[in-house]
Formats: structure tokens, sequence, C-alpha cells
């Protein structure tokens, strides 16, 4: 199978899986919510690994690195790099994406008085939204190449 192909149907499952997430902190809710951000992350994985198989001959290889280092060497392709370089802002794929890993696995902190933002549909979607944009640019540009 062609990595994308592969990314889409990591896509296609992150949707199905955010329609069973009830964001309610229960154990099987939580393992949703990590199973849909490593769909993500794989479909991330295999759009890096495209893009590498296009420019390859340009870079050192990326096959021992995981998805966010491979998207960091990826800046360095002149006509991606600044598409890449914004999702690695505060408010990028990336760090939403690390961010929302950290809720679910990190166990809150019952002696802090302010209670521990969880996670939401609201950016789960966010996340899938910016990473389908994301996607969605990178391929036009590539073709156009």
């Amino acid at each position: 199978m062609e990595y994308k192909e592969l990314s889409n149907l990591y896509i296609d499952l992150s949707e199905e899986i955010l329609k069973d997430i009830n964001f309610d902190s229960s154990s099987k809710d939580n393992q949703n919510q990590l199973l849909f951000i490593s769909c993500i992350e794989n479909s991330l994985d295999c759009d890096a690994n495209h893009i590498y198989e296009i420019f390859k001959n340009d870079l050192e290889s990326i096959e021992e690195l995981n998805f966010k280092s491979k998207w960091k060497r990826l800046m360095g392709i002149r006509t991606i790099e600044n598409i890449v370089y914004s999702e690695f802002d505060e408010d990028g794929l990336m760090s939403l994406l690390q961010d929302s890993k950290m809720r679910v696995i990190t166990v809150p902190d019952q002696n802090i008085i302010s209670s521990n933002r969880s996670n939401d549909l609201k950016k789960f979607s966010l996340i899938l939204n910016k990473y389908k944009t994301f996607n969605e640019l990178l391929r036009k540009i590539l073709d156009e190449c």
C-alpha cells in the first residue's frame, strides 16, 4: 500500500474513532483519545515518508526518526518550508497533538486548586481540521512542483 493511501486510511480511522469519544475521562474514553491521536500521528508519518520519497536525493535519511522529527527534517525543503514551520507554532498541529496527548496520559494534580483542562470535542475536531488543511495544502503544492 502506498504512503498516501495509508495516510488516508489513518485519517478515516481517526474520524470513526472521534465519533466514539465521549470525553468522560473513563478508561475506554482515554484509550480512544490516544487511539485518535495515534492515528493522526501515523498519518503524519506516512505523509512525511511520501514527501521524503519525492525529495530523498536532496535529504538525509529519515527512516529511523519519529513523525515529528521527520517533519523537522522536511522543513529543509524550500517548497514546503513555511507550511511545515507554521505547524510547529504554539497553535500549530504538532503543538496541539502534543498537548492533547499529554492531557490524556498525565494524571491530574489533585493539589492544584485550579482545574486541569481536559480534551474536548472542539479541540479534537480542530486537530482533525488542521491536519486536513495541512495535508491538502501540501498535496496541492507537491502536485504543482
